[in-house]
Formats: structure tokens, C-alpha cells, sequence
């Protein structure tokens, strides 16, 4: 579907910074059941495909055991490089510390078939266009993966993930089953996907303490509590000034892919509880029901409505994009802002230090969404999975590929075994000083050697519901360094960010998915441009006051009766298909 409610480019750039914090094990984080590879049997619910075989004949998961493949397997990829992306010592994409590791331990050796400084997928699709021959895996997302199924050059993984998969890895799958819906496509698997560790896109409340402070004001839980500093944040000088130039809530409505009140920073989502709009919402039933079109949407709408009258969001929300927003929020037009974990490191972060450099006071806290309109805490769920892998077709290296996935997997659940405990490169990200490494004090800078992995099996962390107890961030936060790890994570992350995240771990429980992850439908691919902007332009007009909030009774019929309701029953139709 289009116009995801993230920006897809922009959370994957985030992801590349924050991604693969890896380090030892300890007790209070530990994989939630057994992971030892030797011993562990393959359950059937692991198994991306139905097996009609007993469990005696169903293959071994294999342990990653690392056997040196001998001679060395060579693996082609294609590598999307940003300016950000330097190397240093003469080292180059294809020899460089990561690379140099698994060659000489692993005998897994990366060649790239392509490297683009502009769009890989443009790369890819001139390539199947012309015949030229994919590279063994490639990185997709969106219509580019539904378009390479559709073209035969992709191979199915179904029997690669039961014969190579490590029993820690099918753990994964097996805690995160909705996972397979991305890539089963005609009941077969077509990719292999990451699992984020559920708060890369986790929103949560940005607040001036200061002028909670101020104002003698404890941060909101309820729906009336936040109007209340909404209220006071609008009309009582929280800034000091004597002058009536501050409101409430920053929201960036530009959002570039038709959704005004979800951005991926400065957006208003909570305020919808548990009825999210742009989300396909399962029911009590079973159905999925689009949420936008849900009672809750038109209670919240009326509220942004109400508030927008009195003055607590900016006049020009509509126009002003995330980045706008968040700077009105960290300049102190705007005492609220909803945003990501990461926000604490830019922007909030970086104005944060500005302001102290001009020896002036900012102070800005994270804390736990309050209740919606309905009394409900919730917030549209950061996705499952930012990106799938796929392998070209007669490739026939899965081995090494599970190999490698295994590793770092193993690092993302801080394994004791994981070979990249204190970063990915020695002068790259992290230098030994005595024998310890230093993450802050690295010649020339720190540079990330992200770009450079083959694949990557998560978003920085943990998958999720694999790891029991607190997460590293919230055992951070709490001043827990005890690993390399959590060491690792204190000294490469400012304060706001890990406190950012370790606050976005407290509501998952709060979370609502997309319960929709198939391929577009059929009227989807004609008709969701075209409903997509009577949804904006109807969610516009009820806020800015052009229409009462009973328009929204209108907005249902017509989404309903221009496509929705066909939509709806494809939806249905193609989720039963999934089971």
C-alpha cells in the first residue's frame, strides 16, 4: 500500500545509525526459551510452509557451528552508498573489517555486482528490464518485491529456512509469525525479512519540563490533563516573556503521503487510542476494518478540531512538514511534541546542546502517550519489518547465507559468541585503549560500517518477543552497564535518546499493528491514490473548522462507495487466504 504512515527512507536511515548495538549476554536479557542450536528441534510453527512430514523426518535446524567454508563461497550483492559512507586505511567495500571477518572465518566472501550513489531500485528495475542477471541478494521493499516475485528471477526460501535456519533464528519466526505475511506470496516464501525490534518508530511525548516546571504542571495522562497544559502551554507565557507567542502541539500535517495527523516525527496519533487511522484494524471477528473509517477517528478529529479553535496547534499545521514542526518545538514556539526515541538524539538532542552553548536552559523529557479520546492509550505500531532480502534465482549458496544471518543475529541478542561485541571495526567505531574500547574518543571521528553488511537481521536490537526482561535501553536508562553491550550503547547514545526508547518500550503493549501486510489488491492498485486524498483532504477540513465534525459520516460513505468497500472485502479475502 502506498504512503506507509513512516517514511520509509528516512526510518531506514535512522535505522542505519542506531543499528547493530551488539554485545555479551546477561542474565536480566535472555532469549525467552532455549537457543542452544545442538539440541533444540524444529517446531512446526517455525516453518514458513506447511511440512506434511513427521517430526523424525523434518530437517535438522542447523547450528552455526562456524565451519570455515573451504574454498570460500562468494556471495554477489548490490551496495547503495550515502556520502556519510567513507572508509578509512585503504580499505574498500569489498575488504574491510566486516568482510575481512567472515572471509577468514567463515570463508563467506562479498563481491558487489553493483554500486549506486542514487536509487538502487531504479538499478534493478533497468536490470530486469534489460535481462541483465540480478546479484544473489538483493535489499527491496514495497512494489519493487511484489514486482520481483512476479518476474520469476527471485528463488522461494521455504526449503533453505528448514534445512539451514539455526534454531535461534526459526525462535525468532516463530515468536513474530506475522513476519511471513510480507513475503508468502501464493503460498510460498519469497524473501527473508528482518524483524524490527518494535520502537524504531515508536512515538512518545516530548514535553518542556521547564515549563511544566514553571507552571507548577505534571506531565498529562488523561486526555482532559493534557488539554489542561495544552491550555496553559497556549495562554499562561510558559516561556517567561510576557509576550503571547507560544501553543501547545507541534504537528507537522505535510507529511508527503496523504496522512496529516501520522507523521514520522510531530505527529498526533495517540490522541486516536486504539482506533487508528491508516491501519487495517482487526476486529473483535476476526475482519479487518480500515481505520479511518472508525467511530474513534471521528471523536479525535473533533478534538483537533476544538483544539485548533483555541489556538494550541500552530495556524499553519496543514503546511508545515515533521521537520518544521520539530523545529518550532525545539526553538519554544510549541511545548509538545510526539515523536520517535531517536528524536532525542536529532533534533531534540541537538538543540538541547545548542541551547547550552548559548549558556540558555532546555529542558525537554520523554514520557508515556496519555489516553486518547476514547480513555485508551495507543499508537499506531512501528513496523514489523523495515526491509526484505531476496535471492536471485539459482543462487545456491543459502548456506552461507543462514551463516551469516545466524552471526549477527547473535549479536542483535547480545550472544557472548558475537564476534562484533564492541563495534564493526577497530578505528571505525570504536578504538582499544589498554585493552578497552573507547566509542567516544575515536581518531577523526566515528564512522559506521552499517552500509558494508551483507544482510542485517534487525533494527539495532532485539527482534521482538524474543528477549525477556527490560531492554538494553531501559537497562541503560536505569544506569545498568554492566556488558560490553550496554556499555557500548551508554557511551555511543546521548541521554535522550536511550531515555527516548526506554520510554517507547513501556506502552508496546499498547501498540496497534497494521493487520494487513499482503500485496496490494487489485482495487487497491486503482482506486487508493484516489481515496487516499479524499481521506486527507476530508481529515483537513474537519480540523481547520471547514467542515463539523458529522462530515466524517460523509467522508466513510464516499471512501466506502468510491472503492473502500470493495477494498475492504479484498482485504478480507486475501488475509483469510494467509492463514
Amino acid at each position: 500500500m502506498k504512503g506507509y504512515r513512516k517514511s520509509f527512507a528516512f526510518i531506514m536511515s535512522i535505522i542505519l545509525c542506531i543499528s547493530m548495538f551488539t554485545a555479551c549476554s546477561n542474565s536480566s536479557n535472555k532469549p525467552s526459551q532455549s537457543t542452544d542450536e545442538s539440541s533444540a528441534q524444529p517446531s512446526e510453527s517455525a516453518s514458513p510452509s506447511s511440512n506434511e512430514e513427521s517430526p523424525s523426518t523434518q530437517p535438522e535446524p542447523q547450528p552455526n557451528d562456524r565451519t570455515k567454508f573451504d574454498p570460500p563461497v562468494t556471495i554477489t550483492a548490490a551496495l547503495a552508498l550515502k556520502p556519510s559512507d567513507k572508509l578509512r586505511n585503504g580499505d574498500t567495500p569489498e575488504d574491510n573489517p566486516v568482510s575481512r571477518w567472515f572471509k577468514d572465518n567463515l570463508g563467506i566472501v562479498t563481491k558487489y555486482k553493483w554500486v549506486v550513489t542514487d536509487s538502487l531500485e531504479t538499478k534493478v528495475r533497468l536490470a530486469m528490464t534489460s535481462g541483465e542477471e540480478l546479484p544473489d541478494v538483493l535489499y527491496t521493499s514495497g512494489t519493487l518485491f511484489e514486482d520481483l516475485v512476479d518476474s520469476g528471477k527471485i528463488q522461494s526460501i521455504d526449503e533453505a529456512f528448514e534445512k539451514y535456519a539455526t534454531a535461534r533464528v526459526k525462535d525468532s519466526y516463530v515468536k513474530n509469525p506475522e513476519i511471513w505475511n510480507l513475503v508468502k506470496r501464493d503460498g510460498k516464501i519469497y524473501g527473508l525479512s528482518g524483524i524490527s525490534n518494535g520502537i524504531v518508530g515508536a512515538t512518545v511525548m516530548w514535553i518542556r519540563q521547564d515549563w511544566l516546571d514553571k507552571l507548577n504542571l505534571k506531565a498529562p495522562t488523561t486526555i482532559e490533563e493534557f488539554e489542561a497544559v495544552l491550555d496553559a502551554f497556549t495562554n499562561q507565557d510558559p516561556d517567561g516573556n510576557n509576550k503571547n507567542d507560544t501553543y501547545g502541539l507541534a504537528i507537522g500535517g505535510n507529511t508527503g503521503y496523504y496522512h496529516p495527523t501520522s507523521n514520522y516525527m510531530a505527529d498526533t496519533s495517540f490522541i486516536f487510542g486504539q482506533d487508528q487511522p491508516y491501519l487495517w484494524i482487526k476486529g473483535e471477528d476476526g475482519s479487518m476494518q480500515y481505520g479511518s473509517t472508525l467511530p474513534g477517528v471521528k471523536d479525535g478529529l473533533a478534538k483537533l478540531q476544538d483544539w485548533y479553535k483555541k489556538q494550541y496547534l500552530s495556524p499553519d499545521f496543514g503546511t508545515q512538514d515533521a521537520a518544521k514542526a520539530m523545529a518550532e518545538f525545539t526553538s519554544g514556539k510549541a511545548g509538545i511534541a510526539f515523536a520517535p526515541g531517536w528524536s532525542g538524539g536529532w533534533p531534540i538532542g541537538t538543540a538541547v546542546t545548542e541551547a547550552a552553548g548559548k549558556n540558555e536552559t532546555v529542558n525537554i523529557k520523554p514520557y508515556p502517550l496519555p489516553a486518547g479520546v476514547n480513555g485508551e492509550v495507543g499508537r499506531q505500531a512501528s513496523l514489523l519489518s523495515y526491509g526484505i532480502y531476496v535471492f536471485r534465482e539459482g543462487f545456491d549458496n543459502m548456506e552461507a547465507i543462514f551463516k551469516y544471518w545466524d552471526t549477527l543475529y547473535g549479536c542483535a541478542i547480545e550472544d557472548s559468541e558475537c564476534p562484533f561485541d564492541k563495534g564493526y571495526g577497530e578505528g571505525y567505531d570504536y578504538v582499544l585503549k589498554d585493552g578497552k574500547p573507547d566509542w567516544t574518543n575515536v581518531p577523526d571521528g566515528v564512522v559506521s560500517l552499517n552500509a558494508y553488511l551483507l544482510l542485517s537481521p534487525s533494527s539495532g536490537t532485539a527482534p521482538m518477543n524474543v528477549m525477556e526482561g527490560p531492554s538494553i535501553y531501559q537497562r541503560v536508562a536505569a544506569g545498568q552497564t554492566n556488558s560490553v553491550f550496554e556499555q557500548k550503547l551508554a557511551a555511543s547514545n546521548g541521554k535522550l535518546t536511550i531515555e527516548g526508547f526506554a520510554v517507547a518500550n513501556e506502552q508496546l503493549p499498547s501498540d496497534v499493528p497494521n493487520g494487513f501486510s499482503g500485496a496490494n489488491t487489485k482495487t487497491m492498485k486503482e482506486k487508493w491514490d484516489q481515496l487516499s486524498t479524499l481521506e486527507e483532504q476530508a481529515f483537513l477540513q474537519i480540523i481547520y473548522g471547514k467542515q463539523p465534525p458529522e462530515y466524517f459520516d460523509t467522508f466513510v460513505k464516499q471512501w466506502n462507495d468510491q472503492g473502500g468497500a470493495q477494498i475492504t472485502k479484498e482485504v478480507n479475502e486475501t488475509a483469510a487466504s494467509m492463514k
